[in-house]
């Protein structure tokens, strides 16, 4: 099973690097200027394949503290392979490594419907297919940003994490203080997302002073160095235009539609590809807010949300869900209450999106057999359709020319 998912998961690697192979083949500054103008993925940037062949600290460091650090043994697997082979192979490291982060993801999302949800295989099988059919859950698998990494983190903790809910097991402190520099340091949001899920775990004990002091402050005060000792090496001339602060601001708008950005973006691209503009960043040509043009796919939206909804009523009693609910949230009131990243919130769908079938599976603890066998039909409909649709389209979309 996890061969056949890290096969198909694998199919859309090969295309990303035979497209960009040939730029990559024979490196130099003008093929990274050919590949610059082609690389097209939405918000999504190619910043791993830039750190993999000239390690630097490419990454914002302040919301990407350790990502670049972390990255630099793969740096100099490169280097010796560019050495024995002489071509640039970031495209197979960087794909190794996001094909390995998107298959343990699956796995620790199916694992954890089927052994702490107690869902039968078929249907955690099921759920996880929808979840990964998500458009920008499928995108983070094999485009080389940090999204899937993310991705990979957070599910494994989503894993241990409703295991010690189940077995009333509680995180020790280097437990909790382990995953928050881990998943922090490669993003900062992803810290609130391991605190969150410790204080459900862990209950109001994580907030007293000295549990709280050494298992969240020292860590995070110590990415703050990270981040200050990195911002004094940086370019004065850099320093000078934009401070780290301005920057982050600068990613919050006000200008946004909350409702409009709501439907076709947070709940929309993020789950479904709108096919105008595909992929279109909107630093470029696309623009924030792109309506479907086929009415049914906002039918589907509905009875993704519709089912995820019954299912949070139906399972409202149970700690597993509360913890998947507060990432959730951290997430809606980051995104859409605080506008952060507001323009192009659907790549962050791999922070939260997997919760979705989540709550989805609490359907499937109702004793109404009518109701399960709907929403077991209503799933497969809608994970086929996904499938069949991005598949399409990201087909085209890698297979189209570079232009050189």
């Amino acid at each position: 099973m996890v061969i056949a998912v890290a096969m198909i998961l694998g199919m859309f690697h090969l295309l990303i690097i035979a497209k960009y192979f040939p730029l990559f083949a024979h490196y130099g500054e003008q093929q990274w200027d050919v590949f610059m103008r082609n690389f097209h993925m939405s918000g999504f940037d190619p910043t791993g394949y830039a750190v993999l062949t000239h390690w630097h600290q490419g990454y914002d460091v302040v919301r990407h503290p350790l990502l670049a650090l972390m990255q630099l043994p793969l740096y100099g697997l490169n280097r010796l392979l560019w050495w024995i082979t002489g071509c640039n192979c970031c495209q197979m490291i960087m794909g190794a490594l996001l094909l390995t982060a998107g298959t343990t993801a699956w796995l620790m999302l199916f694992r954890t419907l089927n052994e702490h949800l107690a869902l039968p295989r078929r249907h955690a099988l099921l759920l996880s297919a929808l979840a990964f059919g998500f458009a920008y859950v499928l995108l983070a698998t094999f485009v080389p940003d940090h999204f899937g990494l993310s991705l990979a983190l957070l599910t494994t903790l989503l894993y241990i994490a409703s295991g010690k809910l189940r077995h009333r097991q509680t995180f020790t402190s280097t437990e909790a203080t382990l995953w928050f520099l881990v998943t922090a340091g490669v993003t900062l949001s992803n810290g609130v997302a391991v605190f969150l899920m410790v204080w459900v775990v862990n209950g109001h004990g994580v907030w007293h002073p000295s549990r709280l002091w050494r298992t969240f402050v020292v860590p995070a005060l110590l990415l703050l160095a990270v981040v200050v000792v990195v911002g004094l090496t940086a370019d004065p001339v850099e320093r000078a235009v934009s401070s780290p602060i301005d920057k982050q601001l600068g990613w919050v708008r006000g200008d946004v539609s909350r409702l409009d950005a709501t439907v076709e973006n947070f709940l929309g691209e993020s789950l479904q590809l709108h096919r105008r503009h595909i992929l279109g960043d909107v630093l470029t040509q696309r623009p924030v807010i792109v309506r479907y043009t086929w009415p049914m796919q906002y039918v589907v939206e509905g009875v993704i949300m519709a089912l995820f909804f019954m299912g949070v009523w139906m399972g409202r009693r149970d700690r597993l869900l509360w913890m998947v609910l507060a990432v959730m949230a951290f997430n809606v009131t980051l995104h859409v209450v605080i506008g952060f990243a507001i323009d192009e919130v659907y790549i962050m769908a791999a922070h939260w999106a997997w919760g979705l079938p989540v709550g989805m599976a609490y359907v499937w603890h109702d004793n109404h057999r009518a109701l399960r066998l709907t929403a077991t039909l209503l799933v497969i409909v809608i994970a086929a359709y996904l499938w069949t649709y991005h598949s399409v389209l990201l087909y085209r979309y890698l297979t189209w020319p570079v232009k050189m």
